[in-house]
């Protein structure tokens, strides 16, 4: 964010310059320069002029507070919640990375997957890095504690607050205009220009939204709430909070070349493309770190921006820069997943089901998943901001209806702020129907063609839905803004602010799906033994933690990770073979296919050849622990564990002295015939 409250007047000439947002009252009064160049107090008439100087700021930091209280009211209560770890596919996965780096130290951000390939570190890192902060201050914390805390943070203030930043593009326009004007009167260009603020415009609507956008980013289950109940979304949903300052930061990037030859030359360094590129650079980093698959809806957010405000110049720059990169993503894929698909999109994801019908997809997107008569209300709404931003781009005189020859709008709106607000209405429309046709793509559609489209968010609709709030939060945001800045009718204002309001306000109290999905987290979190044959329970627990004093953390233990194995690494530290569920067999992974090649061989010596060597100083193990989670069924490629269930090849290698049974756990119950600990003699 950028704070401009030295810079000379001359820096504020062209009138389609957005705001950047003035905490500068915030700080100690500071002089500013005359036009002689001469350190100066601000004269009276300008300081006037530029009314909510604090309020504006105050109204930020209070409705992301109060988001973030909403968040952490959320947050599944209960003592499960901090010393479990959460029953989901990907989450022992995360939990693995987190202490992988605990264990390996911060090098091994660079290859957190078991067969040392690389995944996207940063949630894992902020994880990591609080407990060992935590630990200088003589504090315990686990890794779901952790995890939780981390999660919190993206969620209840990273994300409110980066919508909310990305919001004030649009609202604070008009405050913008006030400054340039009380610039211009500060060096006495202009004094003729100042015009009286409106309170309404510059101080309550910026205002009202400044406190409503953060409850209105977070009053969907879709994001955040949904990204920890599935997956979890960790490392995705944290790009996902970030990613609103980078489209923020790119689209003040475009206005700086968009008004290049209308601001005074400096050196480049000094110049506001220089400064707004550098910001959008390591914003972009960061996002990138976080998730580098988020940049696929920066793109699809972005692109409508693009064509309309840039060169053609810089427009085929781009181009050919997103087809080197995909190029490159294409090579890069087929050097590492070998395929016979590759040029045959209509058999991508050929195991691919569709999760709902085109209707209630349809549905979801545009009533942003809120249940009830608090959806219909978000439905009606959604669709009348739509109208509005259409109008806006058709023609901004008709957003009010009478009188149509535009009487209606300020004298002093400029011809350039119109192209502006038309440009950003095309492009905010076409950005939510691309939206749109990528989540009916990802969850209600099959073929050549939406396998093309959906294919870089993973097919499934799980992460298009967190795309939701990020689409219909900014469409109804620039519709408000846009009928608040084009109508000179306050009740214009008003009405808009009041619905704003009402659906940022009225979901936090109605909105029983967010609660559903509190309730589903919480209940992967506790341990009981209601479904035994899911893949945590308290008997899986207490065999976990059985093997974990039996087998120490340096021996290696071979087992299906679908059984609930997997979580031997998460919760107790154990080597486990295959610590998550899809460890994947590229780089230094060919060490998986082989085990469960050689188990089901039935050939001792081939079998004790390949799992001897693991582990030079330390003895291997098996452990059997019951079939597959019905839980996890989602796995594609599942059926590689089938080796590990085969009873007769157990009895097998029993028999042959392959293996020798160290525990017996088929006294926990009926469910638990077979379950037992053996190891490998390798001696033998």
């Amino acid at each position: 964010m950028g704070v401009n409250s030295e810079q000379t007047a001359s820096e504020q000439t062209a009138s389609d310059q957005f705001e950047e947002l003035d905490f500068s009252a915030l700080e100690d009064a500071r002089g500013r320069k005359n036009a002689n160049g001469k350190r100066g107090e601000r004269s009276d008439g300008a300081a006037n002029n530029r009314p909510g100087r604090l309020a504006v700021p105050l109204c930020m930091v209070l409705g992301v507070l109060v988001a973030f209280a909403v968040v952490i009211a959320w947050f599944p209560k209960g003592s499960a919640a901090w010393n479990y770890p959460l029953h989901e596919i990907d989450a022992p996965a995360h939990y693995y990375f987190i202490r992988k780096i605990l264990s390996q130290g911060i090098g091994a951000a660079t290859h957190l997957w078991p067969n040392d390939a690389f995944y996207p570190p940063m949630f894992h890192l902020l994880a990591a890095g609080l407990i060992k902060l935590a630990a200088l201050f003589g504090v315990t914390v686990n890794v779901y504690t952790a995890l939780n805390i981390v999660w919190i943070m993206g969620a209840g203030l990273i994300w409110p607050a980066g919508m909310q930043l990305l919001a004030s593009y649009w609202t604070c326009r008009p405050r913008r205009n006030l400054k340039r004007q009380a610039n211009a009167a500060d060096a006495g260009r202009d004094r003729e220009a100042v015009q009286e603020p409106s309170m309404m415009r510059c101080v309550a609507f910026p205002c009202i939204m400044a406190f409503a956008v953060p409850l209105l980013a977070i009053a969907s289950s879709c994001y955040p709430f949904q990204s920890l109940a599935t997956g979890p979304l960790l490392a995705y949903g944290l790009a996902t909070a970030i990613l609103p300052f980078w489209i923020y930061a790119t689209l003040r990037f475009f206005d700086a070349i968009a008004n290049r030859n209308s601001t005074p030359k400096y050196h480049w360094w000094h110049s506001d493309i220089t400064r707004w590129l550098i910001i959008t650079l390591l914003v972009g980093i960061l996002c990138l770190v976080a998730h580098p698959r988020i940049v696929f809806t920066w793109l699809l957010f972005i692109a409508p921006f693009l064509l309309l405000r840039m060169p053609w110049k810089l427009i085929l720059g781009a181009f050919l820069a997103v087809l080197v990169a995909g190029v490159a993503f294409f090579f890069y894929m087929v050097t590492h997943y070998k395929s016979t698909r590759y040029f045959n999109p209509a058999d991508w994801f050929h195991t691919y089901t569709p999760s709902r019908s085109v209707p209630d997809a349809l549905r979801i997107f545009v009533t942003d998943q809120l249940p009830g008569a608090t959806g219909v209300f978000a439905g009606v709404l959604v669709v009348a901001a739509f109208i509005v931003t259409l109008l806006v781009a058709i023609a901004p005189q008709t957003v009010r209806a009478k009188p149509l020859k535009g009487s209606h709008l300020r004298a002093d709106h400029a011809h350039t702020a119109y192209r502006q607000l038309r440009k950003d209405a095309i492009s905010i429309a076409a950005m939510v129907l691309l939206f749109g046709l990528v989540l009916v793509c990802s969850a209600s559609l099959t073929g050549w063609f939406p396998n093309i489209v959906a294919a870089v968010w993973y097919r499934t609709e799980v992460r298009p839905l967190t795309m939701i709030p990020l689409a219909l939060v900014t469409l109804i945001v620039f519709a408000a803004s846009a009928v608040n800045e084009l109508s000179t009718r306050r009740a214009d204002g008003i009405i808009a602010l009041v619905l704003v309001a009402a659906l940022a306000i009225v979901p936090q109290f109605t909105n029983t799906t967010r609660a559903q999905v509190a309730d589903t987290v919480y209940a992967n979190m506790q341990l009981t033994d209601e479904q035994p044959g899911e893949q945590l329970t308290q008997t899986k627990y207490e065999i976990l933690e059985d093997v974990a004093h039996v087998v120490g953390d340096k021996a290696s233990v071979v087992s299906d990770p679908l059984n609930g194995s997997m979580y031997g690494t998460s919760i107790f530290g154990t080597n486990m073979l295959f610590p998550i569920y899809n460890p994947a067999a590229e780089k230094n992974g060919a060490i998986f296919g082989a085990v469960e090649r050689a188990f089901d061989s039935g050939d001792s010596h081939a079998l004790l050849g390949t799992v001897c060597p693991i582990e030079t100083d330390a003895p291997e193990y098996f452990l059997s622990m019951g079939d597959q989670a019905p839980s996890l069924q989602m796995f594609t490629f599942k059926e590689q564990y089938d080796p590990f269930h085969r009873e007769d090849l157990i009895d097998k290698y029993v028999k042959d002295g392959t293996l020798k049974k160290v525990r017996d756990y088929s006294n926990r119950g009926a469910y638990a015939k077979g379950w037992a600990l053996y190891r490998f003699e390798c001696g033998k």
